[in-house]
């Protein structure tokens, strides 16, 4: 089979980080691709799903979503290019699966490349994240939600994100509220009581009923 253009990762196009630190810094990984057609491609752009990561090839760095590039890169048949996806986890917890696009010609293809893995938290953002303190094992990313205005009948949904100090696991438990008929008019603060393991925790509604 003739192939006219065909970039192909030498390895792995997804690749695990394992376990990393948010305070150890930026995580990253080279991946190598070869031109395995009969013909040049040019690397025109390259861009991330999420403005934590960057992509580098040649001289060439876009960061964020749709950044385009300022130079292009041409690889002749049989020849190979470096392409480093670079993540930066500050403020970033749990598991992470961050793209690195690359567009080339001359058929306007495109190429994924991969980084995934588990962010470790530091303390300080933990703290950021989860500013409310229910003991020493139980934190809540909020406590207070505004509603809005409501009519009687209408339901809402919202969810709380908990923090187990206990292994720093997290636990999303949603919340519903619907304004009963004995719901006075107004503007309301209430109280509403969730079920967080063996603990029930306050969360106040502030809603303007109609």
């Amino acid at each position: 089979m003739f192939v006219t253009d065909s970039l192909i990762v030498i390895g792995l196009a997804t690749v695990s980080l394992g376990t990393i630190h948010e305070a150890n810094g930026p995580q990253q990984h080279t991946f190598r691709l070869r031109n395995a057609g009969q013909e040049a491609v040019v690397l025109t752009q390259g861009y991330t799903s999420c403005g934590c990561t960057t992509i580098h090839f040649d001289r060439l760095t876009t960061e964020g979503a749709a950044c385009r590039s300022k130079k292009a890169r041409q690889v002749a048949p049989g020849d190979s290019v470096a392409v480093t996806l670079r993540f930066n986890p500050r403020g970033k917890g749990g598991e992470f699966e961050e793209v690195g696009t690359i567009e080339y010609g001359p058929h306007n293809k495109r190429l994924n490349l991969t980084l995934t893995g588990t962010c470790i938290t530091s303390e300080e953002t933990l703290l950021r994240q989860f500013p409310v303190s229910i003991n020493d094992t139980l934190r809540l990313s909020t406590n207070r939600f505004d509603l809005g205005i409501m009519h009687v009948g209408e339901t809402r949904e919202r969810s709380i994100v908990v923090l187990h100090r206990n292994g720093n696991r997290q636990e999303r438990i949603p919340l519903r509220f619907t304004v009963e008929a004995k719901t006075p008019k107004g503007l309301q603060h209430i109280a509403h009581p969730v079920k967080v393991g063996r603990e029930t925790v306050t969360i106040n509604l502030d809603v303007l009923v109609r």
